[in-house]
Order: C-alpha cells, then sequence, then structure tokens
C-alpha cells in the first residue's frame, strides 16, 4: 500500500485477496478450520501456535476489511454508519439486561412471541432490538419470526466470563466513553481517582476498585471480565509464557506480583520445570489461590512450586532472594507517583543478576503497527483514562518512572509476540 495513506479500492482488495491467501494456506496446512458464519466455528480463528506470519496477515485483514468499508461509504457516510456503533452498544446492553442470550436454546429456534413471554419484554421491542443486533452478527432469524443463535450470540450463552465482559463493558465501559466530556467539564484540573468519567457513570464518590469490592454483582462481573479478557489471544498468557527467554534462569525464584490467585505463574510453572513461584496480592484475593490451584488437572505437580503470600506491593518486599520480580497487567492501574512507590521497594532488594519484567501495554507511535491492532492498544488507554484518570504509557513515559526510581534501573529488553498487545519490559540494575 501506498506508504502516504492514500488508498483506491483495486490496491487495497488486491492486498486482501493476498493476505486472505496466507491465513488460508496457513490454517490449511494447521489442520485449523476456516473461517465461517457456521453456528459451529471456532471462537478464535487462529490457534495458539500460530506463527507471526499469520497473526500479521489476520491484522492486515482487519485493516484492509475497514479501509474497504470507508472507500466503500466515502465521506459523507462516517455520520451514518457511526450511529450503527452506540445503537449495537445500546442492544447488547438491552439483550443481557433481559437474559435473551439464555433463553434463545443452543439448538432449534424459538418464535418471538415465546422469547418476548420468557423474558417479560414487549414482543415489538425484541423484534427490534434484536433485528438490528443481527446485522452484526448477534442471532439469525432461520425462519421468519423464529430466532436461533449465531456463533457469536452463542458464546455469550456457553461462556460466562464472556457474558459478564459483554454485562460489565456495557453498563460501565460505554457509559465511561460517554461521560468523558462530563468529566472534564465538572474537574478540569482534578486527575486523581475519584474525579473520573467512571464517577459519573456509576453514580460513586469512591475510586474504581474500591467500589468494585463493595458491590457484589459489579465484583462478579468484573472478575467474568478479567477471565474472559485474559483468554483472549491478544493478551493470551502464551505471549507471556513464550515472550521472553525463561529457559536463560535454570533453578530460580520468580515472584508474581498482583498475580491474583496465580493463573499465569501456573502456566509458567507448566512450561518450565526449574522454576519456583510466589503469587503475592492483597490478603482477600490471595486467599482464593490454594482453591484455585487445586482445581487445576495438574494440582498435584504444581504444588510444591507455587506458593501465596498475601503481600501489598506498597510495602517493603519481604522476598529478598529472588531471580525475578514480575507484574502482569498491574502496573498500567496505577500513577506514575504509585509505580515509583512500587518499584523503589523491589529496587532497594533487588539481588546482582535478579531482574524486574512487567508486562504491559506500550503506546505505540501513530501508524507503526497494523490500525486493527491499534486500535485495540488506543481502547485500552482511553479506558484507563477514564476509569483512572492515568492513559496508557508510550515507552518514554515508563523510562521516566524507572529514571525517578533509580538512575541505574535501564531497560534492558521491549519484546512483543506477534498477536499481543501487550510488550514484556525487562529492567536490570547497572552499576
Amino acid at each position: 500500500m501506498d506508504p502516504s495513506g492514500s488508498l483506491t479500492l483495486d490496491q487495497v482488495t488486491q492486498s486482501l485477496i493476498n493476505d486472505v491467501n496466507i491465513l488460508t494456506d496457513y490454517l490449511v496446512s494447521a489442520g485449523h478450520p476456516l473461517p465461517s458464519t457456521d453456528r459451529d466455528t471456532p471462537i478464535f480463528t487462529l490457534p495458539d501456535d500460530a506463527p507471526s506470519s499469520a497473526h500479521l496477515a489476520r491484522y492486515r485483514i482487519l485493516d484492509q476489511a475497514q479501509s474497504l468499508l470507508q472507500l466503500a461509504a466515502g465521506p459523507s457516510e462516517y455520520l451514518s454508519y457511526l450511529q450503527t456503533d452506540y445503537q449495537d452498544i445500546g442492544c447488547l446492553r438491552w439483550l443481557c439486561q433481559y437474559g435473551i442470550f439464555s433463553l434463545v436454546p443452543l439448538q432449534g429456534a424459538i418464535g418471538y412471541a415465546d422469547l418476548a413471554a420468557q423474558a417479560k419484554v414487549s414482543e415489538v421491542k425484541l423484534k427490534s432490538v434484536v433485528r438490528m443486533a443481527i446485522t452484526n452478527g448477534l442471532f439469525v432469524e432461520e425462519s421468519p419470526n423464529n430466532l436461533a443463535h449465531s456463533a457469536r450470540s452463542a458464546l455469550l450463552q456457553t461462556n460466562p466470563s464472556f457474558h459478564d465482559w459483554a454485562s460489565f463493558s456495557m453498563d460501565a465501559g460505554a457509559l465511561c466513553a460517554f461521560f468523558m466530556v462530563d468529566a472534564d467539564r465538572k474537574w478540569p484540573d482534578l486527575v486523581d481517582t475519584c474525579h473520573t468519567a467512571f464517577n459519573i457513570a456509576c453514580s460513586t464518590d469512591l475510586p474504581f476498585f474500591k467500589y468494585i469490592g463493595e458491590n457484589s454483582e459489579r465484583h462478579r462481573q468484573f472478575s467474568g471480565f478479567m477471565r474472559a479478557m485474559t483468554s483472549g489471544q491478544d493478551v493470551h498468557l502464551n505471549h507471556l509464557v513464550n515472550g521472553w527467554n525463561w529457559d536463560k534462569l535454570g533453578q530460580a525464584l520468580v515472584v508474581d506480583l498482583g498475580g491474583s490467585t496465580g493463573h499465569a505463574s501456573i502456566a509458567l510453572a507448566r512450561k518450565f520445570p526449574d522454576l519456583t513461584f510466589i503469587v503475592e496480592d492483597l490478603p482477600e484475593v490471595i486467599a482464593g489461590g490454594p482453591k484455585y490451584l487445586a482445581s487445576q488437572e495438574d494440582a498435584q505437580s504444581l504444588r510444591t512450586r507455587v506458593s501465596y503470600k498475601a503481600h501489598s506491593f506498597f510495602d517493603p518486599q519481604p522476598v529478598q532472594d529472588a531471580d525475578v520480580y514480575f507484574f502482569r497487567m498491574v502496573m498500567h492501574n496505577w500513577s506514575d507517583d504509585d509505580s515509583v512507590r512500587i518499584l523503589t521497594h523491589l529496587v532497594k532488594i533487588l539481588k546482582p543478576g535478579a531482574c524486574i519484567l512487567i508486562m504491559d501495554v506500550v503506546l505505540p507511535d501513530p501508524g507503526t503497527m497494523p490500525a486493527s491492532k491499534e486500535r485495540l492498544l488506543r481502547v485500552r488507554d482511553l479506558n484507563m483514562l477514564q476509569v483512572f484518570n492515568n492513559p496508557e504509557r508510550h515507552i518514554e513515559g515508563w523510562k521516566a518512572i524507572f529514571s525517578r526510581v533509580d538512575k541505574r534501573l535501564v531497560v534492558k529488553e521491549v519484546g512483543q509476540s506477534a498477536g499481543s498487545v501487550l510488550s514484556i519490559i525487562e529492567l536490570s540494575l547497572e552499576d
């Protein structure tokens, strides 16, 4: 494509054909089903171990599909198609609120009249909402007035975590985006975590995590949302397992800070039998760790190498002989000042040869990666801004934090796996 950004329908179409061939050839050779509109199509287009060439081809296809839409619509229809985005959001929220995904049978179909009666909603409204959702791939009408699941809608019935993601995002995330301008007008000079778009959207004076902790239903939804997010391919644990050279450590101790119930440490322990892990988090979070570990099929072999310790990373670090201290999707929740406090505790006890790993978002310069991938990072950037008044960071922002902690704390490496929206920053102390 023209690096100046000037594109034609023919150019985009030819590039699209080339990348579809690359993706299809790989899927066929790997024995993985081709993407289709079938009800039972795999929820992920690519298998976890797909090579970078396949991931990049898929991202380019997403870019090209968006470009074709923009070129075919022309500038005059930008606002027309923008309306479909917010109506899709409104419809998804409505469908979650009234339990429509669970009321439509996984096999067969249900008439609108019966569905409306079971959901206790107006049949007229139900038809309007569902038929809008159908245009975005949610549900299908197999015959007139009889509704059945599509692959997308079936996922929201069969996977509770994805349903929680939908509910939480529609009830909180979408409203945060809408109220961003209201928060800027109301608190133009305040950047703390109690004066955000989230506070307006949820009518609370509490910061996000305190609000979640005091609202049991929101906490349940948020937990499901996080489970679904971490199962997504762009933040999959495989990018942690395969994205850094863990083998070079040999026999080593790793501390997983803010590690929740230890899903990341467990994934690493399975792949690297020479590593031992201590998962640290707040007492109320870490309490669920042993139960989660016990639920794993290979719990017996993991129990000797994965342990749990109640600890706040704002306090001095009690484990002072570890070889690696790592944070996965943790630091972006905290301001620059808080991040400095967290890392300072580690630098004070970091033994020679030990390192700190941060797996988190590193924002790219505009246009330096596929637009479809960049858009996902920009979404995360705005989410953080709207909820915490703390946007995601470019590498310069990360380095500024490290410099404040200790001038000897340097970035040794920044890596990003193909298909991942997270980068791994390796830090070490240099004399």
